[in-house]
């Protein structure tokens, strides 16, 4: 009998113990989930993101063989060297930081995010929405749209005439040194704008000095509301081919409202203050002043941010600029939608110009842009350039005292600080306005 109690004593202790191994297990396997340093992850929140999604999430080919369901963290974090007695593809290799299945960023055409966002050779079993870019899915122009197709092929383009890309390695090494806390030299440079943990499909922005609540996915977090606090409104461009119908969802919707505040989670990095060196342009980045309402001499600031017009939309009204007195003309006026909305200061969000990940031009700048494919040929003389077709989009072009081919080496960020009034022109002093 005494015999008897003590077995039962020690199965008990045992089961105690086997149960508590087990729990220590579930602990680290859960936390091996944290793919970049220094993610929180609970399993609501991710499994409320597009990753952990049990209808669309990360669905590795290799492992759904082996029965994994979508979103299981072990499509992305390898607990053990071989599953059923052999290793899952990729194969190879030494073991990676974080539980990877492979390293997490090494360069430009090398990161564990593109063994699934890209287009051949993608181990994720299937898309069901697949990574176009801006202006395909917010843009509306899934006809010119088509390339690139997935994560890869925009930051590595082979497509366009002068393709450009955000450089990973110069946005790690900038985010190491901005915040130092946060980014490590193994960290991924794609986890600056993105939580792989949290990121939603309609919500995929984290900004990089918060990278633990979504961006732009609630009231304050809106263009509407960046406008509105500083001193100007946001007028939606249209959708593609269409002249009633309004970016990025394809609404009626004009105002900014149902928009991320692109310009905040942008001008984390691209601001006034921040020296940002490009090692593709060779040269520092263009500040970015898109709050300065100031027209002051020498200030970062922008008539596409919150520096308030000084012309009307017919470009022949002084909106208090004294444009007059320095016998400015009408050079060209605003396009619709904006020039029917004739509000005094537009504030643009930067994804109406640019792409976030690569484009078929420089600077990043989009081809389809306010609901026009800016690849086709503008009437009238001078011979057409992208660049002219690019701000043709939004504006008339009635006369010119310079270079009408290429606008951009006048036109860019920051590039009337002389004179906020009007432009400077090298063949007889001030002349026309800015924008």
């Amino acid at each position: 009998m005494v015999r008897l109690e003590l077995l039962i004593v020690r199965k008990k202790h045992l089961k105690k113990r086997l149960v508590s191994l087990l729990c220590a297990f579930c602990s680290a396997l859960f936390a091996l989930c944290c793919i970049f340093h220094p993610d929180t992850v609970s399993s609501g929140p991710y499994l409320d993101s597009a990753h952990g999604n049990t209808a669309y999430g990360v669905d590795r080919s290799s492992l759904s063989l082996f029965g994994y369901a979508k979103g299981n963290c072990a499509h992305c974090h390898e607990q053990h060297a071989s599953v059923g007695g052999n290793e899952p593809s990729p194969q190879g290799g030494s073991a990676s930081g974080y539980a990877l299945f492979s390293n997490n960023f090494t360069s430009q055409s090398e990161d564990v995010c593109y063994y699934c966002h890209r287009g051949t050779g993608s181990l994720q079993s299937s898309f069901s929405h697949i990574n176009y870019d801006y202006s395909y899915w917010f843009g509306g122009d899934t006809i010119n749209q088509i390339q690139p197709n997935s994560v890869f092929d925009a930051f590595n383009p082979t497509f366009g005439e002068n393709p450009s890309y955000h450089n990973l390695q110069d946005v790690l090494n900038f985010v190491k040194m901005k915040w130092p806390e946060t980014f490590k030299n193994e960290s991924n440079p794609c986890s600056a704008c993105h939580n792989p943990h949290l990121s939603k499909r309609s919500y995929p922005i984290v900004k990089p000095s918060d990278r633990n609540n979504i961006w732009g996915n609630e009231a304050g977090k809106k263009m509407s509301d960046f406008a509105a606090a500083h001193g100007g409104k946001y007028q939606a461009p249209y959708r593609y081919n269409s002249t009633s119908t309004y970016e990025p969802d394809g609404s009626l919707t004009t105002d900014g409202s149902n928009m991320p505040d692109y310009v905040t989670f942008c001008t984390d990095c691209h601001n006034d203050t921040n020296v940002i060196y490009s090692s593709t342009l060779g040269r520092n980045l263009q500040k970015i002043g898109w709050a300065q309402e100031s027209r002051t001499y020498g200030a970062v600031a922008d008539y596409h941010g919150s520096v308030a017009r000084c012309f009307g939309v017919d470009g022949n009204v002084d909106q208090g600029c004294g444009c007059s007195e320095l016998n400015c003309s009408n050079w060209g006026s605003l396009k619709e939608p904006y020039h029917s909305a004739n509000y005094m200061n537009y504030i643009l969000s930067c994804t109406d110009c640019h792409e976030p990940h690569g484009s078929r031009r420089q600077y990043l700048l989009r081809t389809t842009v306010n609901g026009s494919w800016n690849n086709q040929v503008p009437p009238g003389p001078p011979a057409p350039s992208w660049e002219r077709q690019f701000c043709l989009s939004c504006h008339t072009h009635n006369a010119h005292c310079g270079n009408l081919w290429n606008c951009l080496n006048c036109h860019y960020h920051n590039s009337y600080a002389r004179c906020f009034a009007c432009t400077w022109c090298a063949f007889g002093g001030v002349h026309g306005h800015a924008f």
